[in-house]
């Protein structure tokens, strides 16, 4: 259960429309996007907490060309995009005003605590965490639902992951995704959600393909959660706004 909405087989998919980054910092297009997520009839909207200063070593910090690659692309797009704590504060009013379920992904134990103090009813973990287990540690102590992506990870690792978090008794769902942005169509490989079902947990599908298309099967599979990335426009300077769908 997230919120009030039940979800798994037998109840209507769970829409999510990720925010992410897609506010790139600012405020007012982040309350923009809510509207949109609101008007398109999502279920939730998901935002990301990361505290830079425990992710990242401080040499990299102060300049993150000393970095590798991805890094030195990355680390200045999550410095320039990072929110403060207080518009959180701002950004869950607003969801509880227009009715819709605030989520969002911990990327570290104190935004999970941050997270959890501001009543998040559910924790999203990104693939990139799939196997951090100190962090799936911390938050199933937390005792929230987990919807756990499986993108970049072999099957031994989500057997793992899921071996885990059932022997602390954690409530989670694992969600199908393919990690490029954006996704080409003949990788997607839907079918993959067959072998999530396994697990006994609700299955879902994380998307980062052109269009509905696939999503819209995906659902008509099976999938208890749909995550789809939205922006108001993916000509917009950022990381993700190419592979969302606008609304």
């Amino acid at each position: 259960k997230i919120g009030d909405r039940w979800v798994g087989d037998g109840y209507p998919t769970y829409v999510i429309a990720e925010i992410g980054v897609n506010h790139n910092g600012i405020l007012p297009l982040a309350l923009e996007l809510i509207d949109a997520a609101v008007a398109a009839g999502a279920d939730a909207v998901k935002f990301q907490k990361r505290n830079l200063n425990k992710l990242y070593a401080k040499k990299y910090l102060d300049n993150a060309n000393s970095g590798e690659k991805t890094l030195r692309y990355l680390l200045p797009i999550l410095q320039r995009v990072e929110l403060p704590d207080s518009a959180y504060y701002e950004i869950v009013e607003y969801c509880r005003k227009k009715g819709i379920t605030f989520l969002c992904s911990a990327f570290d134990a104190e935004s999970a605590d941050f997270l959890d103090e501001l009543g998040v009813p559910a924790f999203k973990v990104a693939s990139a965490d799939l196997t951090n287990l100190p962090l799936l540690d911390h938050l199933v102590k937390k005792g929230k639902p987990l919807i756990v992506s499986t993108g970049m990870s072999r099957m031994e690792e989500v057997e793992f992951t899921v071996n885990f978090l059932k022997s602390r008794g954690a409530e989670f769902a694992l969600l199908h995704c393919n990690s490029t942005y954006p996704a080409a169509f003949e990788d997607i490989n839907l079918r993959f959600m067959e072998k999530l079902r396994r697990f006994g947990v609700p299955v879902g599908y994380s998307g980062h393909e052109r269009g509905i298309a696939v999503s819209t099967v995906a659902s008509a599979l099976g999938a208890c959660i749909i995550e789809r990335h939205i922006t108001l426009d993916r000509t917009m300077d950022g990381p993700d706004h190419a592979a969302s769908l606008e609304p």
